[in-house]
């Protein structure tokens, strides 16, 4: 029985290049050697496309223009008459030919924008191309926290109050204006401290806590260095977190792996707590093993403070957005919650979290490996492709108005 090629994209330009790395060079060493051939695409911050047997290893990175001759550039076939493909340029001594690899299905590893937010599904689907994950819609909202708040809220999920603000032209914030705009936005819930986020990131890039007005012009302005728009919000008091990952079973079934509490002595839990805690990023390992990205964020699975009511709550409304929003592969939900009140509210949707949030379906009370979950990520795209699948000639849809005098 032949391979399928798995192409496992990762990099980006995104603010979230580096952990997409990690998440991409995981993926690679799960995926199932007796049923998939993996192959890694990298791509850099300058948008260009890469292949090649030294992208395997996290030593490699970052690229460099010495390490440029090691790689091969690649672009993807726009326009496949049948197999997917990527296309470089092979010179010879008569000049240059165009060569492909032809591939299967592509695993997004790519965090952030350009990437995670719709963007490559959106060209993937128009080139019909099979990719696992979410699609493009669903990508889209999930990585744009208001609209996930609105319709977690349409669902009859809690959320938190907000706003967004949207970088002024000239790039000056006006504290005064700022907080006029939260007191409508918010009413009786402005108060100080308040967070301030960019709109549609991830890894809590960006992420600040403000405590007066200053506070939050900053806060502001370093959210609106990496977006173009910033949501801010309460802070909640006694704050605990909580994450639970979602997928799709063969049957169409949702489901919920275990629940982690990230522990952090931070008040809020940003990058470094994030990727940086466990170690120097100017030491990396030969490889990126398992351990590494997310999962070596300190953690408690399935805390034994959480009551059965707070456990319904946090699987059921992540079940619920998930269906909500037609998500797939393997989606991270994120809750925050009043630890001395018990309240629970959604925070936000990863369509692609660190490392695929294997770690937690490893701990879920029916566990799934990384390579089963890589597997069943692979599955389920496949299917989705195959029932996607419609008519766009113009003949059958009676929309035919050119006609050839043949």
């Amino acid at each position: 029985m032949s391979k399928e090629r798995v192409i496992v994209m990762f990099g980006g330009r995104s603010v979230e290049h580096d952990v997409s790395i990690l998440t991409g060079l995981q993926c690679l060493e799960a995926l199932d050697p007796v049923r998939f051939d993996g192959m890694p695409l990298y791509i850099d911050p300058k948008g260009r496309w890469w292949i090649g047997d030294a992208l395997r290893d996290r030593s490699f990175y970052p690229l460099t223009p010495a390490k440029e001759t090691e790689l091969t550039p690649v672009r993807l076939d726009l326009a496949p008459e049948d197999q997917p493909k990527l296309l470089f340029d092979r010179k010879g001594l008569l000049g240059s030919r165009t060569e492909a690899h032809d591939f299967d299905l592509i695993i997004p590893a790519i965090h952030g924008s350009n990437g995670e937010d719709g963007t490559l599904q959106g060209m993937l689907d128009f080139a019909g191309i099979p990719y696992s994950g979410s699609p493009a819609l669903g990508s889209a909202l999930a990585m744009n926290k208001a609209e996930t708040k609105r319709l977690a809220d349409a669902s009859g999920i809690a959320v938190l109050p907000h706003h967004v603000f949207v970088r002024p032209k000239d790039g000056f914030i006006d504290g005064g204006d700022a907080e006029a705009a939260l007191k409508a936005s918010l009413g009786d819930a402005f108060a100080y401290p308040l967070i301030v986020k960019p709109l549609t990131l991830g890894s809590s890039i960006g992420v600040r806590k403000a405590g007066d007005r200053d506070a939050l012009v900053a806060g502001l302005a370093e959210a609106l260095k990496f977006d173009t728009r910033a949501i801010v919000e309460p802070c909640v008091d006694n704050l605990v977190e909580y994450n639970v990952a979602v997928r799709r079973r063969a049957d169409g079934t949702v489901a919920t792996s275990a629940i982690e509490r990230p522990k952090t002595e931070a008040e809020t839990l940003d990058f470094k707590n994030k990727y940086l805690a466990g170690g120097s990023p100017g030491a990396p390992k030969a490889k990126a093993g398992p351990s590494e990205g997310m999962a070596s964020l300190n953690r408690t699975l399935n805390p034994d403070d959480l009551t059965d009511a707070q456990i319904a709550q946090i699987r059921g409304d992540a079940a619920a957005l998930f269906a909500a929003m037609d998500l797939g592969g393997s989606v991270r939900i994120d809750f925050l919650s009043n630890g001395t009140t018990g309240e629970i509210w959604l925070n936000e949707v990863n369509p692609i979290p660190g490392s695929f949030a294997f770690f937690l379906w490893e701990a879920a009370e029916d566990p799934l490996s990384f390579l089963a979950l890589t597997s069943a990520m692979i599955d389920e795209a496949k299917a989705r492709t195959a029932a996607d699948r419609r008519s766009t000639d113009a003949i059958l849809g009676g929309g035919q108005i050119f006609r050839s005098d043949d």
